[in-house]
């Protein structure tokens, strides 16, 4: 890795997320940019992405410019390159400006709702990434790390999503690093999940690391929870998952791991798409 994107929208909540992206960039000697999204007013965060305020631009520049300087001052003690700029716009529409002018990156790394004021703004940001950057996406507890990730969980269900995971990972691991291959299912596995974890283990084996196989048979907890629990419990620094393998609509409708990690993440978490 060589350029990490970090992506912040409130200054004042945004400090764990900078210094752990630093962190990270400076394990990996990359470069660190950190996109500052400033939204336009609202009438209230609970009627996001309705309720948009009407200021004149000249205000959103300003306000944008005093968030990007509160930003680069809570950078300043980086030892790594570090670039800032900031986006505004209103906030149904800053997701969109952000995959449009920034998608080249080796990682993109965001914080959980509690780093963020607008928790709509921030979900939309993820999803549009995921499904439109091609770049591996952290969530990262404003309390987490992952300057080396020596440990670490795949949740796996076959499928090109959770292929991509996988290789992501491997680009993340350090070498001999632990990784527990988790399947999860109401039901015994079957023997196709069963042949295909098989194939994941000996692909880890070959690039040199640790990785083992876990079934896990959980009837009172979804999928997203019991890989969460898994980890913690693992002392994992990492939980590694395909995102929206599912379509968007039936996550949004029925849902699913994805968007339930992305509303709660309680450890480090990788998506893949």
């Amino acid at each position: 890795m060589k350029n990490i994107l970090a992506i912040v929208e409130a200054p004042d909540r945004a400090a764990p997320i900078i210094d752990a992206a630093a962190a990270m960039a400076l394990a990996h000697e990359a470069h660190l940019e950190i996109a500052v999204l400033t939204p336009g007013p609202v009438a209230s965060p609970a009627l996001v992405p309705l309720g948009a305020m009407y200021v004149p631009d000249e205000v959103m520049v300003r306000d944008s410019k005093a968030n990007v300087a509160a930003v680069e001052a809570l950078a300043m003690g980086a030892h790594c390159p570090v670039a800032v700029f900031g986006l505004h716009d209103d906030v149904a529409w800053l997701a969109g400006d952000l995959r449009r002018s920034r998608q080249i990156a080796d990682l993109i790394v965001i914080g959980t709702a509690v780093t963020w004021e607008l928790h709509w703004l921030r979900r939309r940001v993820i999803e549009t990434l995921i499904l439109s950057s091609g770049t591996p996406l952290v969530i990262l507890p404003p309390d987490r790390r992952v300057v080396r990730v020596r440990h670490a969980v795949l949740g796996w269900k076959p499928g090109p999503e959770a292929n991509r995971a996988l290789h992501d990972l491997v680009r993340l691991l350090e070498p001999e690093a632990q990784v527990d291959i988790v399947i999860v299912s109401d039901r015994p596995v079957q023997a196709a999940d069963d042949q295909s974890g098989l194939e994941v283990r000996r692909h880890l084996g070959r690039h040199g690391f640790l990785a083992e196989l876990h079934h896990l048979v959980d009837r009172e907890h979804c999928e997203a929870d019991a890989l969460q629990q898994f980890a913690i419990e693992a002392h994992a620094d990492l939980l590694a998952i395909g995102g929206f393998g599912h379509s968007r609509i039936r996550e949004v409708m029925l849902g699913g791991v994805t968007r339930a990690i992305i509303e709660d993440a309680r450890i480090p978490v990788l998506l893949s798409h």
